[in-house]
């Protein structure tokens, strides 16, 4: 510890801090909320209990004469407070609003227990305006509590305080009185044994009191290491509930508000309320739902253990120092590729995890109904595993190796992959094995994707580890360009699309060379470029393909739209793959398409049929011949058309054995449906 620190922290008892300050709860501060947390509030107490330890049998005091320090306590001087060597200052207090209010509360207790309550008025300096304990979070609340002080007499006025004459309907509505209503029921149903307590906790009980002279000095530590909303006291709970059972707790307090920074800088700043706790809150969260993982994923049934019975704050430590690896890697990695620009999306996207802090981590991985908790839980707990396990390790981890370690789950995020049963499992085998030879990615069975179309992840690995060990020099290019090609918004959502992303374009099987890579690229991007800005795909070409396609077979999906078909020619993500389509028709346009372009295979392709067969029942040909006669207006209205409608029950003019077929935007609600045969004028 340096000189400076010292000079601002003392190791304080409750009855120096009592006796020298007036704490003050300021207004920027949250409310009491340990009373809506049951586990944690009693293993709070329990603990405190324990250390404490057993009493004489004759005088009832504690035996043990340890002290037990139970963290921080962070205060600064209002603004309004001038002079420095007044006996009594005015503390607004930073952190330890829970634990302090709890211990105020505990000390009342006892003073009443032990028929000392003018003694405990004495050292609160309590009158009937004041104390050494001030609320300003709410008039309601210190209200409260100067009459709380003041009119309770006995253990039996405390244990019923809902029901006594003073008690206003105010209170009720109150969120930290009715808070602390809660506590107070806690503390009367732990400490009710004969042991006297009161001297015991103000002499024994201490805090590292760390106190910031400057009122600037003091809101900025405020607002840059503990601004959160009302009831975000999730990691803070965390934090005293493991401190408590920890032997260095100086060390230990520097530490947890040098993490709670990471997340303050990390923060979403386009909140309402600017907080760390967000993010951290959903972090303690997660990794504690990843050390149950760890745990129990042996077990043939999901069990639950609380936050705090499975970490240890080592164990949080490690983490943190996963996590900070996982940051400070985030520049250099972008110097090993020519395609980075997924990076900033694939950290973004961590952070979105954290910061929403909406994600349930302890659901069962196994529950098919919970996907998105799942998809999270693989796409976080793979890249904390891979670096927790190798530095437990001291392995050096290969920045390459790491960089296509975050692509393997970014993709697997992209295609809400759930696989959390086997993720160890694919997690081990990559750090044994690396990504190129790992057997890992061939199992996918918790997707429930049909077996056939399981080999993306396989064949684009088999190919690069081929390319790896024949052409090593072209390896870092032809990945870049791969990555691209899957980085196509088409491309990249695999979700409910079979996970494919690039077999459906790159025929790995034939072992492409670079030039070939570098084609299929530019021309899938010349077919579906993106808008400059927002980087989504103009459509641009969409009608004059969609007109095409039709010249290599059945590519459209349709359904029962409950009274009528409605044919959609325009799911780019189904129809570029071949899913739920007559299998082969965009892969065979594709492959024209390379060494063409659109307008020559269009002016070759939609031409009308001399020999239309018009009395067909098949919708192809009736589909090609309106497309050769109508170009582009036949989708002037949208992508979808339909027929069988009750609004157009007539016959097709054309075709006589269908009724009309009409091009809509999707339904009959708005726009201005077309009759495909009224559109041609000769």
């Amino acid at each position: 510890m340096s000189k400076k620190t010292k000079a601002f922290l003392k190791e304080e008892n409750l009855l120096t801090l009592l006796s020298q300050n007036n704490f003050i709860i300021p207004e920027i501060q949250r409310e009491y909320v340990w009373g809506n947390n049951e586990d944690v509030i009693k293993k709070f107490l329990t603990n405190l209990k324990d250390k404490i330890g057993v009493a004489c049998n004759v005088c009832h005091l504690p035996s043990e004469a340890q002290k037990i320090n139970i963290g921080f306590l962070y205060s600064y001087k209002p603004d309004y407070v001038k002079v420095q060597n007044d006996r009594f200052l005015d503390e607004n207090l930073i952190d330890g609003q829970q634990r302090f209010t709890t211990l105020f509360l505990m000390l009342f207790y006892f003073a009443l227990k032990e028929d000392r309550k003018n003694e405990f008025l004495n050292l609160i300096r309590f009158e009937e305006d004041s104390m050494c304990f001030d609320f300003k979070v709410r008039d309601t609340t210190k209200l409260f509590f100067l009459e709380f002080i003041q009119k309770t007499n006995s253990v039996s006025e405390f244990k019923q305080i809902g029901q006594q004459t003073w008690f206003l309907d105010d209170y009720k509505n109150d969120l930290s009185v009715s808070l602390v209503v809660k506590a107070l029921n806690y503390i009367t149903e732990i400490f009710n044994d004969a042991t006297k307590y009161y001297s015991h906790f103000i002499n024994k009980i201490v805090f590292w009191h760390f106190k910031t002279e400057a009122t600037s000095e003091g809101e900025e530590l405020y607002i840059t290491m503990n601004a959160r909303g009302e009831d975000l006291a999730a990691n803070e709970i965390t934090k005293a509930a493991l401190m408590l059972e920890d032997k260095d707790l100086f060390d230990s307090g520097i530490k947890w508000e040098k993490w709670q920074q990471i997340f303050w800088k990390n923060r979403d700043q386009n909140r309402a309320i600017q907080s760390a706790d967000f993010g951290f809150n959903s972090f303690i969260d997660c990794i504690a739902g990843l050390e149950n993982y760890i745990r129990t994923r042996k077990d043939k049934e999901f069990s639950f253990c609380k936050v705090n019975e499975i970490l240890t704050l080592q164990k949080v430590e490690s983490y943190i120092t996963s996590l900070e690896f996982f940051l400070n890697r985030k520049e250099h990695l972008k110097s090993h590729h020519k395609h980075t620009k997924w990076i900033d999306t694939f950290y973004n996207e961590v952070w979105k995890i954290f910061n929403d802090n909406v994600t349930n981590w302890h659901v069962d991985y196994g529950d098919k109904n919970r996907s998105s908790e799942q998809n999270r839980m693989v796409f976080i707990w793979s890249f904390l595993l891979f670096i927790n396990k190798q530095q437990e390790l001291n392995k050096t981890i290969d920045d390459l190796e790491l960089l296509r370690f975050f692509r393997f789950f970014f993709i697997r995020k992209n295609n809400n992959n759930r696989g959390v049963n086997q993720l160890y499992k694919t997690v081990e085998s990559i750090i044994e094995n690396k990504i190129f030879g790992s057997n890992s990615n061939e199992d996918e069975s918790d997707n429930d994707q049909e077996e056939s179309k399981k080999s993306n992840e396989k064949i684009k690995y088999n190919y690069l580890s081929i390319v790896e060990s024949t052409k090593p020099n072209d390896l870092l290019d032809i990945e870049s360009l791969i990555w691209e090609i899957e980085d196509h918004p088409l491309n990249l959502d695999g979700a409910d699309l079979q996970n494919i992303n690039s077999s459906h374009l790159i025929y790995f099987e034939e072992n492409p060379c670079k030039q070939t890579l570098e084609l299929i690229k530019f021309k899938f991007y010349n077919l579906f470029p993106l808008h400059a800005e927002k980087d989504s795909v103009n459509f641009m070409n969409a009608n004059k393909l969609r007109n095409t396609l039709f010249f290599y077979g059945k590519y459209w999906t349709e359904n029962w739209a409950s009274y009528y078909w409605r044919y959609d020619f325009g799911d780019w993500k189904k129809i570029i793959r071949s899913i739920k389509i007559e299998e082969g028709v965009f892969n065979s346009f594709f492959r024209d398409f390379l060494e063409n372009d659109l307008e020559k295979l269009y002016s070759e392709k939609v031409v009308i049929n001399s020999e239309v067969n018009f009395e067909t029942h098949e919708k192809l040909e009736m589909f090609k011949w309106y497309a050769a006669k109508l170009n582009e207006e036949l989708w002037s209205q949208g992508r979808f058309i339909s027929f069988n409608h009750y609004k157009h029950e007539g016959q097709d003019k054309y075709f006589k054995n269908i009724r009309e077929l009409v091009n809509t935007k999707g339904t009959f609600n708005g726009g201005s449906p077309k009759v495909l045969s009224e559109l041609i004028k000769n």
